[in-house]
């Protein structure tokens, strides 16, 4: 959940590229016709392509990328069937002190947001879990917020596989609900973030703490979030990361790209000259697993305060969290 996350705007640029129905030279407007339409539109996207290009690494393939085999094995499922959480399993806070307790101001309010996450705040009944927002003052050590929210870390670490959740997001200015994997070492994975005032789309990306750069995604969906259960799906394999909702892949990306700048969408990867994009997770890397409920402020991309007509208590509500490796 990064805090600077990217927003997709109409690309502007330079006085060449500043308008999108005419064509800009020198401060004399030209009209586009359909042909230099299509140019410039190749012109962009190549300029585009070799640009990311230089942010990368050259490697030669010698024999092909294979496919991934092998089904899907259950290894992890947590359905939430208690009457309460399991701290085996999850705890409530950032673990981003020594020691890994929550004794640090971060460690609860995950930095200039507009929540303390308490304890109080998740609850586990009837089969789910609800992380639960109010509009409540809060306190903690030294750091004050108006609201209180609720998250869950994974005390388990996991690698690549393909990753499952069940959820129900709520509506409203001011929810910023999250389903991420953040490694322990370069990566995290945003498998989901929303600012709720836009209940129909959300946003997917991947990050590199190292390179300090991001590949994102936002997505328009044709259903509300906000009004039942879907499923976020991450699938993390050797050559490949794709993202999914309600079994239907919206994002596919690879970190292979060729010279010309295009991306590689389809294994197996063929020998050749590649870039290779450094913000992909290295193979050895492991995450854990969080999910909050953020509530916004003047500093949260996504989404800002919470309005007049935001409705409080709110809450994400998790059915069941599933994670399958290969057999």
């Amino acid at each position: 959940m990064f805090l600077n996350s990217l927003e997709e705007r109409p690309f502007t640029g330079a006085l060449f590229f500043a308008c999108w129905d005419r064509f800009c030279i020198f401060g004399q407007i030209l009209p586009f016709n359909s042909f230099m339409k299509q140019v410039f539109y190749i012109i962009f996207f190549l300029l585009a392509g070799a640009t990311s290009a230089l942010a990368q690494t050259d490697t030669l393939l010698a024999n092909p990328v294979p496919c991934p085999e092998g089904n899907w094995e259950l290894v992890f499922a947590e359905e939430f069937e208690g009457k309460s959480l399991d701290t085996e399993r999850w705890i409530t806070w950032f673990p981003y002190t020594d020691d890994g307790s929550d004794q640090c101001a971060f460690c609860r309010t995950h930095g200039n947001e507009g929540q303390v996450y308490l304890n109080a705040n998740v609850d586990v009944s009837d089969g789910s879990l609800k992380l639960i927002a109010r509009r409540e003052p809060a306190n903690w050590m030294g750091e004050q917020r108006e609201y209180t929210s609720g998250m869950i870390h994974s005390r388990q670490s996991f690698g690549t596989g393909r990753y499952e959740f069940r959820c129900k997001l709520p509506y409203g200015m001011g929810f910023w609900p999250a389903i991420w994997a953040y490694g322990a070492t370069v990566s995290e994975l945003d498998i989901l973030e929303a600012g709720m005032q836009h209940p129909r789309r959300y946003h997917m990306s991947i990050h590199n703490r190292e390179v300090k750069k991001m590949l994102h995604r936002r997505k328009h969906v044709f259903k509300d979030l906000s009004a039942g259960f879907h499923i976020y799906s991450m699938v993390w394999d050797s050559g490949f990361i794709s993202f999914e909702i309600d079994n239907k892949p919206v994002w596919r990306i690879s970190p292979y790209t060729r010279k010309i700048g295009c991306r590689v969408k389809k294994c197996p990867v063929k020998p050749g000259n590649y870039h290779v994009e450094p913000i992909f997770p290295p193979p050895s890397e492991t995450v854990h697993l969080i999910l909050n409920l953020c509530i916004g402020n003047e500093f949260t991309p996504f989404t800002k305060s919470p309005d007049a007509e935001t409705v409080f208590p709110n809450q994400m509500e998790i059915d069941w969290i599933r994670y399958y490796r290969r057999e």
